[in-house]
């Protein structure tokens, strides 16, 4: 071997360590008998939780691989909201059995070509595995959530009426977020709300708390007066272009007011004398309201969004950019505002307010009540398929089959599809081995059983160990959760292996 294939090595094995040594973090949490991880910081505060994402941004590494592999944590749960851990153990799977083709000689280019193979066929079986989901009443719509859920019974039924008020055409539009519409509140109870929510109170206590027939103006910005720089103030010329800009400020306030505009609704901070004027007005303004919440109050008022120069405009643009509720009220027992009434069908929303009687246990429900959302818009718009690993250990099985009846035996890109074969039996080894059950075993016994039946969702009863259908259980993972974590892996993977040397590069600060 010679020093820069030695060097090569040395680098692909740091990095597989480095990936093992995150996976071996997530793993236990993985299916449903899964264990929690307890994360300590330097001051003693701690985190309890089996959620995958949150377990790896809470780890304090420095490392490149472990940043790489958190990433793509991260981004899966972005994208489809479920997963991560999946991704981690795939990585782990995929990467080892990368490693040692490496180290029998084969090429990476050629290993690299076989991964994108394998993964273009995996996921092309993945669709012919997939069962669609009818409609938001399908017992397998409602089975995959009580698996995101962790079987909390009470929140799945929650969403899944919150599903039914939102109808499924809105949970199947690109754009929407479900698990957007939940906030957590501490003491309160879980409930929906026909409407949309601000976690913010008024900016004065003096402004109305509640109104009907509502006016709307939403501006993404501070409501000040324009910049100017503090130097040119000392010019004859400057002070006067200042204090043109702040009668220009005061004008734009005033022609709200006079439309009759009666909330604002502002991404920034208020000025204490717009803030004066709106009181006096019975304006009520919210002041530093969350970009996401400020996009939700847009679709559902039908205003436009304003920026700060917007006040500089004639009555009659002004007008253009509002838009109409039936009330607003602020809710001082949540500590919130509700917007309600939404004029146009279209534009109809609600709000799901997740509840806890503990402040340390709101956060981990928040969580959970995401997850089913996300879990639940992504089976309604793809489908399922069989969870337990079940799917997983097909997929092995078909490209075992395909690399049989095809040429690749005999080129060096069959190695990288041999990878994704033994990988992909990791999540079923993974879940049996935290059941307590011998890995080596089950899956020896599943996999025959697959083969010799065509059964393709056999996998392990939890409750027993024994063999049994996954879908009959009621064990369903929504398709898109499989492909982005094959998609996320393969990739995680290749850009490890192209790595052929690390160097410390200086800073650019």
């Amino acid at each position: 071997m010679s020093d820069s294939q030695g060097l090569k090595q040395s680098v692909l094995l740091n990095n597989l360590n480095i990936v093992k040594s995150i996976a071996e973090a997530v793993k236990g949490t993985f299916g449903s008998q899964g264990l929690d991880v307890m994360l300590v910081d330097e001051f003693g505060n701690y985190t309890i939780t089996n959620d995958g994402v949150k377990i790896l941004s809470l780890i304090e590494t420095n490392h490149p691989a472990a940043k790489i592999l958190i990433e793509a944590a991260k981004s899966q749960e972005e994208q489809i909201g479920d997963g991560t851990t999946t991704v981690t153990i795939l990585v782990e799977a995929l990467l080892s059995e990368a490693v040692k083709q490496v180290e029998k000689g084969v090429p990476i280019p050629k290993l690299i070509e076989g991964l994108k193979l394998g993964l273009n066929q995996a996921k092309s079986k993945l669709y012919e595995l997939t069962d669609r989901i009818d409609n938001l009443q399908d017992h397998k719509l409602r089975a995959a959530c009580l698996i995101a859920g962790r079987g909390e019974t009470e929140l799945v039924d929650l969403l899944l009426k919150a599903a039914e008020m939102s109808g499924s055409e809105k949970l199947k539009e690109k754009d929407f977020k479900f698990a957007k519409t939940i906030i957590a509140k501490n003491q309160t109870k879980s409930q929906i709300i026909e409407g949309i929510i601000l976690n913010k109170n008024r900016v004065n206590s003096a402004m109305p708390a509640s109104l009907n027939q509502v006016k709307v103006f939403i501006i993404d910005d501070a409501v000040i007066p324009e910049d100017f720089p503090q130097e040119a103030i000392s010019t004859e010329q400057g002070f006067a272009h200042f204090k043109q800009l702040q009668v220009n400020f005061l004008a734009g306030i005033k022609q709200l007011i006079d439309l009759k505009v009666n909330l604002v609704l502002i991404g920034g901070n208020l000025h204490p004398y717009a803030e004066e004027l709106f009181t006096q007005a019975n304006i009520m303004a919210v002041q530093r309201v969350r970009k996401t919440e400020l996009y939700r109050a847009i679709q559902f008022t039908g205003a436009k969004l304003a920026s700060r120069r917007t006040l500089n405009l004639t009555a009659i643009e002004l007008e253009k950019f509002c838009g109409f509720i039936d009330s607003v009220t602020e809710d001082q027992n949540l500590d919130l505002i509700r917007l309600e009434g939404c004029l146009a069908a279209e534009r109809q929303a609600n709000t799901i307010i997740i509840g806890a009687t503990m402040e340390a246990l709101l956060e981990e429900k928040e969580r959970i009540a995401s997850d089913i959302a996300s879990s639940l818009q992504a089976c309604l718009k793809e489908g399922v398929v069989a969870g337990g690993g079940a799917t997983e250990l097909a997929l092995s099985y078909f490209l075992s089959n395909l690399k049989k009846d095809s040429n690749q035996n005999s080129s060096f890109v069959h190695y990288g599809i041999d990878c994704w074969i033994e990988a992909l039996k990791a999540p079923f080894s993974q879940i049996s081995q935290n059941l307590g059950l011998n890995p080596l075993e089950k899956l020896a016994q599943v996999l025959m059983a697959q083969a010799n039946t065509k059964s393709f969702s056999l996998g392990i009863n939890a409750e027993n160990g024994k063999l049994a259908c996954m879908k009959e259980l009621g064990v369903f993972d929504p398709l898109s959760v499989k492909l982005l974590a094959l998609t996320a892996a393969c990739e995680v993977t290749i850009q490890l292996l192209k790595v052929n040397i690390i160097i410390k590069s200086k800073s650019n600060i």
